[in-house]
């Protein structure tokens, strides 16, 4: 675990970024933290402010509400940082094939930038990229590992290999060191209100239906966030293995219609589903081989689907009444 080192979070408002805020603030680290908080959705500067108001500015953290893409904002960060975590991105498959050009335009412009502002940093110990399972597509062949053909479906999946792409530039020309690590489908607590698992929920509660696209046969590799936190982190620390790209899934996918029979077993709640035509940009099956992060992290995912779907319930349950 990384403790009292010096850390840039870029995307520290989102999901995944506010939960390594969270556990990296815990451990006395200091943390600069960047977000645009834009309106994709809501809450995230709630989320991030309800943690941070725990710890002392400039002190414990340092908060910059402002754009990757802005050459002016890297002037103002602290030049001593030792370790940098690259989550920021505009998300979302369906959002990425209705605004192709902004979603290119942000993760990849966005994504340069910070390698370059990375790489004239004197204490740099390790960048970590957040990338996406969504750079393999449709799989030949499950479960799949790191050497599987790349065939994205999306523009956003094409945003998350070509910052991979750059970060094997960066590595290779300039000896950034750096890994990439690509996410197969992360749930938890503050997870977006458009992914699957949140979204499901929240029409439960309110008794509405279900909408599930195609038959509903598709397979998901759904991995509980405290487990990507683990990786993130794991990553971050080994220097041995920079320049090299990892998995991070549960490696244990799940029938979308067997997902939804859980979700409302956990709820005690009449089943409501109805199944429409299957949408673009939508693979059949992620499954994650995540030898290699055991291998050469000692990566090892602890939530079971099952674990992790009662948490997500009662935190929103919870939520819900707040």
């Amino acid at each position: 675990m990384l403790k009292n080192k010096k850390i840039l979070i870029t995307g520290a408002g989102g999901f995944i970024g506010s939960h390594l805020t969270d556990e990296l603030l815990k451990h006395d680290n200091f943390v600069v933290l960047i977000d645009n908080f834009n309106d994709y959705y809501s809450g995230k500067e709630k989320q991030l402010n309800d943690i941070i108001k725990n710890y002392k500015l400039h002190e414990n953290f340092e908060l910059y509400k402002d754009d990757l893409l802005k050459s002016s904002l890297y002037d103002h960060i602290e030049t001593d940082i030792e370790y940098v975590f690259h989550l920021a991105a505009q998300a979302g498959v369906r959002y990425s094939l209705e605004h192709p050009s902004e979603v290119s335009h942000n993760n990849i412009i966005s994504t340069v930038n910070l390698f370059e502002f990375s790489r004239k940093l004197e204490n740099l110990k390790k960048v970590v990229f957040a990338s996406s399972s969504s750079v393999y597509g449709n799989p030949m062949y499950t479960p799949v590992d790191e050497q599987h053909p790349k065939n994205p479906i999306s523009p956003y999946a094409v945003s998350k290999l070509s910052g991979e792409l750059y970060a094997e530039l960066y590595y290779r020309e300039f000896n950034l060191p750096i890994n990439s690590l690509r996410f197969y489908t992360v749930y938890g607590p503050r997870g977006r209100p458009d992914m699957a698992i949140r979204k499901f929920f929240d029409l439960i509660l309110q008794g509405k239906e279900l909408i599930l696209y195609g038959d509903g046969t598709q397979r998901r590799d759904f991995t509980y966030i405290s487990d990507i936190i683990s990786g993130i982190i794991l990553a971050s620390e080994i220097q041995n293995i920079n320049g090299e790209v990892f998995n991070l899934g549960k490696s244990d996918p799940i029938i979308i219609n067997d997902l939804v029979d859980f979700m409302y077993e956990i709820s005690k709640k009449p089943k409501k589903v109805r199944y429409i035509e299957k949408q673009r940009g939508d693979v059949e099956v992620t499954h994650s081989n995540i030898e290699k992060a055991k291998r050469n992290l000692n990566y090892n995912p602890q939530i079971s689907i099952k674990q992790g779907l009662l948490r997500q319930y009662n935190w929103q349950v919870k939520n819900s009444l707040n």
